[in-house]
């Protein structure tokens, strides 16, 4: 799994990014990728994933957020895109845990004292799992109701320390699922 992290400029994310084969047309990553960039979040409806949010016409909107994309070409299946998108955010408490940031995960989701630190879609095309994890960096432009925190109000300010840390942390945590994966043999 090839990793990018994206420090010298922002890119904004609209979910148009979980598309198939967007780390390949934008940054000529082909194959199974992580790439991990900051930016603002304003999920269009045309957009949305996650036909719960769709019918409630929530909105999914940050100001500044840390965006992880990762796709994965083998056996694409929802169910599985389901389990790798909560592996991943299970892999990201540990990370958060490690900078002293008592987390809980719920679901697909990050909390932090009852307060929601990132977002999550996982999905399949016909060709790749799509995951889209977002983390809050500060609770600018956070939908009215949503009880948010970020990055910065956790302490963590070297930003992108953290996309680095987290990036390999998700990759080497693939990288071991797969390798373990390879080294078993079929039940008789």
């Amino acid at each position: 799994m090839e990793l990018k992290v994206i420090k010298d400029k922002r890119i904004d994310y609209d979910g148009s990014a979980i598309k198939s084969h967007w780390a390949y047309r934008n940054f000529g990553m082909l194959g199974n990728s992580i790439v991990v960039f900051r930016g603002k979040c304003d999920v269009k409806v045309e957009e949305m994933i996650d036909i719960e949010d769709l019918r409630a016409s929530k909105e999914i909107k940050s100001d500044d957020m840390v965006h992880y994309i990762i796709e994965v070409f083998d056996f694409p299946n929802v169910l599985l895109a389901s389990a790798l998108q909560k592996l991943f955010i299970a892999k990201l408490c540990e990370v958060l845990n490690d900078y002293g940031v008592g987390t809980l995960r719920k679901g697909d989701d990050i909390y932090v004292d009852g307060k929601k630190l990132s977002i999550s879609i996982a999905t399949v095309s016909p060709v790749s799992i799509k995951i889209h994890i977002g983390i809050n960096v500060e609770t600018k432009g956070i939908p009215k109701g949503v009880d948010a925190v970020g990055l910065r109000e956790l302490g963590i300010e070297d930003i992108e320390e953290f996309m680095d840390v987290t990036g390999n942390a998700i990759q080497k945590e693939f990288l071991k699922v797969r390798k373990d994966s390879l080294k078993v043999r079929w039940a008789e």
